[in-house]
């Protein structure tokens, strides 16, 4: 007897045992413990007054429950004999209406016990059967198929199974072009009719054709699917619609199987699954196509009524069974060679023909012998007389052709990590969200058809719930070690769908509830279940920079904690350590795990193309980034120490909202400097890791990369790598990517906004010849050399207020909160956390917005660096020096006329006013959310006066000095750029007719009248 027999006669045993307990042990055991449960006689008036006033007796509870008892083993017994009938006879079991999966419990009984019955019956059914003759199937392998009417082909399906590659030859008329018949898929944990519909459909809307669709169809549990099901559970196997019309062959037909001793219809049903499937079939798969195989031979039986009843040399049909493998496509026709001058051109029909050196192409003959032993197999392939046409599969590949490897990465690579694809989805959905927003009225633009099934994937892959529990579980551990004053951290975290281990980063003295502690508190355990219905009182992010880096088993993700390594070294193979970093770096942009990262990659580890991942910043070389780096290092280092915090981490579980433990990793191809890696060191603990695909010394710790695992040399701990090579990294970054239809970024940022106004041109300088230039440059040299005045604000990012809101001199482009709040910190330098939040969520909800303010601080740090916002200390932000406003220059100029002379009092007019582009404290309409301060305090009309008051002034003086061309050509580019400015279109009128040109204030007038009604502001 085989393995496989053994397991069945064992399960079919124990199957058989179940159904004797519960059908024979149950009602004994009541009858003899309980007896008789109901009352013998109807109770009178004192016996329910005594019962009323003692209350409900023992004896009464024990009755009650084995009534209950009485009515579930009725119900039991009824569906075990319905299903038991119905295996009998080789039907469908209809439903009963009892308590929910009592009928499911009794067909697996059912199943069990057939298959302890089925291998027992052949060897008794015939004695020394007589050998069969060989039967022979011949297959012509022609152009043109066998016709239908050909007999199927006798196999034997032990010789199929002894093969690698097993086939089933079937008859292939010619392919037609035919609706696509509808696909199955089977229900996954957590998986919803939406979930379905958007993971295979890429449509989450077309859930209801789905449950339209199956409605009426019964599961493989016994459940019928009705339309008021939302539910789903785990195994079901469900229709999906069709798509579009393909190519394809007619369905299978049935297949014929000999038997051999030990031989029964379930194994063979198994069997042939196993082979189609090109895998082990689960028992809901086989039990559907084992019923389906009793009735295609009902004919063949020797007892139609027992179809168990086979015997050796028996020929049993095998029906198809919806797994089989797509049939290959039809081959292409002969091209045709367009025609060229050729001393003789062969006829068509020679040129049709065979060379006549060549036989006639042979048939192929598959010769199957039925015995019980494997059969031999004679298979004679056609001569190959000239070249195959080359296939897809061996063109090479194109820029666009990357498809198939793209989706092998993100399903065995890349997208393995749970936590990246649950990150890429979002993100995905937050960007098309953004571009609705940007762009109102405008279509989403149609999913780049090389993206389709990268999306799909990215879907498919991702497990929202397993992330959830997660980041539940961790932030409860957090809230935890900072209430009991434990001063240890997650390190290496095992996770998969039934636990949860985290292996710390020292013992822990004091084992929270919940958990089960092992290696003296080293390890720890999840052992309660994680509700998410219930908020979490904590930390949603405590472990932000916690990242995949490999899979130790099946099902199970490892992942480490970068914050407790603080400096990593990935050494050993190169292109493995890059390939490690590549992973660590796109899954920390996208991570749920952190409301938002500062990803910052240093080298040539990443291109230009993957620019679309979020919070991703690339720099050339450390030094580029040493200032940014420097100061959140030392400012989350001081945050940690301030507040006596051991770590970042139980840091969060004191106050998940602290600004100074926003994330920071760097991601890099070579070392630190010496001198920045010892301030790293130093700074520890911190929000910030540094990971090097290199090795070098002063590492806090090493993991050793291979292509095909990976080791953390401290611990001893390998396994199989997560990682991602450079061209997944590019197509992930145009995934994340929506074309703009109209190049705008849709919030005023990080654009010209002077356009249509030529500044450089003659309206922004004064009609002056190149002399007098030459002279103010050498007398201003003069004074400089002699008084040495102070010069204008210096700075590194240029906050311009005097126009259009936007920032000047940032990394990334700032989206309309990240400029609002630099604005505003630039306006007034110092802020507190309550005044900054209600400056740019002006009149929203009472709710709290501090989570969104720390996310739009990220973004802001991430284009202007750190360096020029450090950590919130004592609930208040401060701007860096470097940070400076068009507002103190243009102040700074105005203020340098008191002591100047006239020629030098003019050029500072000019050059307050040249800082002037638009409407002062200007912004566009998709942006007016993020700008309510502005309007609150009234900072643009106040600047228009402001402005309007220089100009009048500026005007005066240049009257005085005799400089009227001076004045007109600075106050006419002020006007293009600000049409509205009253006092400034006055000062120009007053320096026209001062000139004696009426004519030309009149027309200014008439402009700016004409500029005032079509803004429907009213008659100047």
């Amino acid at each position: 007897m085989t393995s496989r027999r053994s397991t069945a006669v064992l399960r079919g045993l124990g199957s058989l045992a179940v159904a004797a307990l519960l059908l024979i042990g149950v009602p004994i055991g009541l009858a003899t413990l309980v007896g008789w449960p109901l009352p013998t006689t109807i109770p009178d008036s004192d016996t329910l007054s005594t019962a009323i006033n003692t209350g409900i007796t023992d004896t009464f509870i024990v009755n009650a429950l084995a009534v209950v008892a009485w009515i579930a083993w009725a119900q039991l017994a009824l569906a075990f004999l319905i299903e038991a009938t119905a295996a009998f006879k080789g039907r469908q079991p209809r439903d009963l209406p009892i308590a929910p999966g009592l009928q499911a419990a009794a067909a697996r009984l059912v199943a069990g016990i057939v298959m302890l019955v089925a291998p027992l019956q052949p060897a008794r059914a015939v004695a020394a059967p007589p050998s069969p003759p060989p039967a022979v199937a011949t297959v012509e392998s022609a152009a043109v198929a066998a016709p239908p009417s050909i007999a199927a082909p006798v196999i034997d399906l032990r010789a199929q199974l002894a093969c690698d590659t097993p086939s089933w030859p079937t008859t292939e008329p010619a392919p037609a072009l035919v609706a696509a018949p509808t696909r199955t898929v089977s229900v996954e944990r957590h998986d919803t009719y939406w979930a379905i519909a958007e993971r295979e459909l890429d449509d989450g809307l077309r859930w209801q054709e789905i449950r339209a669709l199956n409605v009426g169809r019964t599961m493989v549990d016994g459940h019928v699917l009705t339309a008021a099901d939302e539910s789903l559970r785990s195994g079901w196997v469900l229709d999906l619609p069709a798509e579009e019309p393909t190519v394809t062959s007619p369905e299978p037909v049935a297949s014929e199987v000999v038997v051999v001793d030990g031989d029964n219809l379930w194994d063979m049903s198994e069997d042939r699954l196993a082979v189609d499937l090109e895998r082990p079939p689960t028992d809901p798969e086989v039990e559907p196509y084992w019923i389906d195989v009793m009735d295609a031979n009902r004919d063949r039986l020797v007892d139609p009524a027992n179809p168990s009843l086979i015997h050796p040399g028996q020929v049993l049909v095998l029906p198809p069974t919806g797994h089989e493998p797509a049939p290959p496509p039809p081959p292409p026709a002969d091209p045709v060679e367009p025609e060229s001058p050729q001393p003789e051109p062969a006829p068509e029909s020679e040129a049709e023909a065979p060379p006549p050196a060549t036989e006639p192409a042979p048939t192929t003959t598959t010769t199957i012998v039925p015995t019980t032993t494997a059969p031999t197999s004679t298979v004679e392939s056609l001569p190959q007389h000239e070249k195959a046409e080359p296939t897809a599969d061996d063109q090479p590949e194109t820029a666009t052709g990357s498809d198939s490897e793209l989706g092998w990465w993100l399903a065995f690579g890349g997208l393995s990590s749970v936590a990246l694809a649950v990150g890429a989805k979002r993100h995905i959905q937050r960007r098309r969200r953004e571009f609705a927003l940007e762009h109102d009225g405008a279509d989403l633009p149609a999913p780049v058809p090389d993206q389709r099934q990268v999306h799909q994937t990215v879907v498919a892959m991702a497990d929202e719930d397993l992330i959830a529990e997660l980041q539940y579980a961790l932030g409860e551990l957090s809230v935890d070690f900072a209430d009991s004053g434990v001063p240890c951290r997650p390190r290496l975290v095992r996770h998969s769908a039934d636990s949860l281990e985290v292996l710390l980063d020292q013992p822990a003295t004091v084992i929270p509830d919940g958990w089960r502690a092992e290696g003296d508190g080293l390890v720890l355990t999840l052992e309660h279940d994680i509700n998410l219905n219930v908020d979490l009182d904590g930390p949603s992010c405590p472990a932000p920079l916690m990242v995949t880096i490999g899979q130790p088993d099946e099902g199970a993700h490892l992942y480490l904690d970068l914050e407790v390594e603080g400096v990593l070294a990935l050494e050993g193979d190169v292109e493995a350590a890059r390939r490690l970093a590549r992973s660590i770096l796109t899954e920390l942009a996208l991570t749920p795990l952190a409301d938002s990262n500062r990803v910052i990659t240093i080298g040539d580890l990443v291109d230009p193309e993957a620019a679309g991942l979020p919070q991703l910043t690339h720099k050339e070389t450390w030094h580029d980034f040493a200032d940014d780096l420097t100061a959140w290092a030392t400012g989350s280092h001081s945050a940690l120490t301030l507040n006596d915090w051991p770590n970042a981490f139980v840091g969060r579980g004191h106050d998940p909202n602290h600004d100074a433990l926003m994330p920071m990793v760097v991601v890099a191809t070579k070392p630190p400097p010496p001198e920045l890696l010892d301030l790293l060191v130093d700074s520890q603990p911190s929000a910030v890791a540094v990971v090097v695909a290199d090795a070098f010394e002063g590492a806090l710790t090493t993991i050793h990369c291979d292509a095909e695992e990976i080791c953390l040399d401290d611990l001893d701990v390998s396994f199989t790598p997560q990682q991602v090579d450079a061209t997944a990294l590019e197509d992930m970054g145009r995934l994340f990517n929506i074309p703009d239809p109209d190049d705008d970024p849709g919030d005023g940022v990080g654009e010209d906004h002077r356009e249509g106004f030529d500044l450089d041109g003659p309206a922004s300088e004064p009609p002056t010849s190149a002399e007098p230039d030459a002279e103010t440059e050498e007398a201003a040299e003069v004074a400089e050399e002699t008084v040495e005045p102070p010069g204008p604000p210096t700075y590194e990012i240029l906050v311009r207020l005097l126009g259009e809101i936007r920032v000047e001199g940032a990394e990334k482009t700032m989206h309309a909160k990240a400029t609002s709040v630099t604005a505003y910190l630039a306006l007034n330098r110092t802020v507190t956390s309550d005044a900054l939040e209600e400056a740019v969520w002006f009149g929203a909800s009472g709710s709290s917005n501090r989570k969104r303010l720390l996310e739009t601080m990220t973004r802001c740090r991430d284009a202007i660096g750190s360096q020029h916002l450090p950590p919130n200390e004592r609930g208040s932000y401060t701007i860096g020096p470097g940070v400076r406003t068009d507002v103190e220059i243009f102040e700074w100029h105005v203020a340098q006329v008191q002591r100047q002379e006239p020629a030098d009092a003019i050029e500072s007019y000019r050059s307050a006013l040249d800082l002037v582009t638009g409407r002062p404290f200007s912004y566009t309409n998709t942006g007016r959310a993020s700008f309510g301060w502005v309007d609150f305090e009234h900072q643009a009309t106040t600047w228009e006066g402001r402005i309007a008051g220089v100009a009048k002034a500026f005007t005066e003086l240049c009257l005085d000095n005799d400089q009227p061309d001076v004045a007109i050509a600075t106050l006419r580019r002020l006007i293009q750029a600000a049409p509205l400015n009253g006092g400034v279109v006055a000062a120009l009128m007053r320096v026209h007719i001062a000139t004696g040109d009426r004519s030309a204030a009149d027309h200014l007038y008439q402009e700016h009248a004409a500029a005032l009604d079509q803004a429907d502001l009213g008659d100047p």
